[in-house]
């Protein structure tokens, strides 16, 4: 069944308004992503509500890039689709379908990534449902309007077939070239231990896990007791018995004798103050 023109138009008009909620969302996250440890975003809702916890999670970055970074200018280039494709039909209703295809793979990645840190990103929900009814008019478009062979289309989309190339290199090289390795904080982490110094975290705090990347492997040295209730590790009553009241807290206790305690972040600058460790 072939589309009337007027309702191609609408169709078109209410993907580009839909991609351009999508991409001002996805460059939230990209900032989400990358704000100070203590600024808290405004969607995080509750623990397992939390824009932070997921976007800070292993799962938020690939090769180096932020995965948001990936949908603002996968966005992009479904907004110039969909211009393009209103006056033209065939080669970019089928890439349309194509595009959005590819974006359907990344919601199904970042949502399995949801499931697996048992936490729901609201404004990365948002995207992925923009995502699915873009995928759904993108479909009705394809059989809809008069279709062309893949070849042909292959053909008459190869300059755009080299530009979302190059920008999908350009994050890559730019995130990747002269990258500094991580400083190895191993020995700190060991002095810490040794001086009695535990973290009480939760796998539910986005600040508890932008510690554990800014110490990178070495923050496998430093005690952390699991304070959020049901993980197979919980130590929940040990955290009520210490009266933690937020996570993380940290603590130097020596021979039963809690010496002090600091409740949220601390950098490692602060963190060499706190417990007279150096590097």
């Amino acid at each position: 069944m072939i589309i009337s023109s007027a309702l191609k138009k609408n169709l078109l008009i209410f993907t580009i308004f839909l991609s351009v909620i999508g991409f001002l969302t996805s460059l939230y996250l990209v900032k989400n992503h990358y704000a100070p440890v203590t600024s808290a975003s405004f969607c995080d809702l509750s623990p397992s509500v939390s824009c932070s916890l997921v976007n800070t999670s292993t799962f938020s970055v690939f090769l180096n890039v932020p995965v948001a970074v990936f949908g603002t200018l996968w966005f992009v280039v479904l907004i110039a689709l969909a211009l393009y494709a209103r006056k033209k039909d065939g080669s970019f209703t089928f890439a349309l379908l194509a595009w959005n295809c590819i974006g359907i793979i990344s919601v199904v990645y970042l949502v399995i990534a949801e499931i697996i840190l048992q936490a729901l990103c609201p404004f990365c929900t948002i995207v992925h449902a923009i995502i699915i009814i873009t995928f759904i008019i993108s479909l009705i478009l394809y059989l809809g309007t008069p279709r062309v062979s893949w070849r042909k289309a292959l053909r008459d989309l190869k300059a755009w077939i080299v530009v979302i190339l190059i920008l999908t290199l350009l994050p890559l090289l730019l995130f990747n070239l002269g990258i500094e390795e991580q400083k190895d904080y191993s020995s700190f982490a060991q002095c810490l231990t040794e001086k009695g110094t535990v973290m009480y975290g939760s796998s539910r705090c986005a600040v508890c896990a932008k510690t554990r990347a800014m110490f990178g492997p070495a923050f496998q040295y430093i005690p952390e007791i699991e304070c959020y209730p049901g993980k197979e590790n919980s130590q929940t009553e040990l955290c009520l018995e210490k009266k933690i009241a937020g996570t993380p807290t940290w603590v130097i206790e020596q021979d039963g004798v809690e010496l002090k305690r600091h409740t949220g972040f601390l950098s490692i600058e602060e963190l060499k103050e706190f417990s007279g460790c150096e590097e």
